[in-house]
């Protein structure tokens, strides 16, 4: 009687841990689709690979990378404009120090500035018409070798 005992409490342990296992196997499913989740686009700046997040929505573009703490070293933002045009941007909430890289339509690099966390009283300005703006963790364009003039590739 005590080893039927003992086998059934094992038994309905081991349930207890597959079931256990199986809602977080579950749950993590329900994590990897979540539509919240930022998904990542490989680009080239000169020959370097960056991931990036891409803004191309006016609620991206306004969020930015605001209320963020950290960022992987070889990620970044890129934000998509319809038009080329002169603009500016802020470090409005925003914790992290940045390199912002404003870019023309055809690709090049038109000038980088790195920007002060949390401090909106600079705006960094576009030299020229942009149609993109990339921003990596601060130093990430210095540390690659990486100027004005130099080219992305949208891939």
């Amino acid at each position: 009687m005590t080893s039927m005992l003992i086998t059934n409490r094992i038994r309905v342990l081991l349930i207890a841990i597959l079931i256990a296992f199986l809602l977080a196997l579950a749950q993590g499913v329900v994590w990897a689709k979540d539509p919240q989740a930022p998904r990542l686009k490989k680009i080239l700046v000169g020959k370097t690979p960056l991931w990036v997040e891409v803004a191309d929505t006016l609620e991206k573009q306004e969020r930015g990378l605001m209320f963020r703490r950290s960022m992987p070293e070889n990620e970044g933002m890129l934000f998509v404009y319809r038009e080329p045009i002169e603009m500016s941007f802020w470090m409005r909430n925003t914790f992290l120090p940045l390199d912002i890289a404003f870019v023309g339509a055809d690709g090049r690099i038109l000038n980088i500035h790195q920007a002060r966390p949390l401090d909106d009283s600079v705006l960094y300005r576009s030299a020229g018409a942009a149609k993109y703006v990339i921003e990596t963790n601060q130093g990430w364009f210095a540390r690659h070798g990486i100027g004005p003039g130099d080219r992305i590739a949208l891939r």
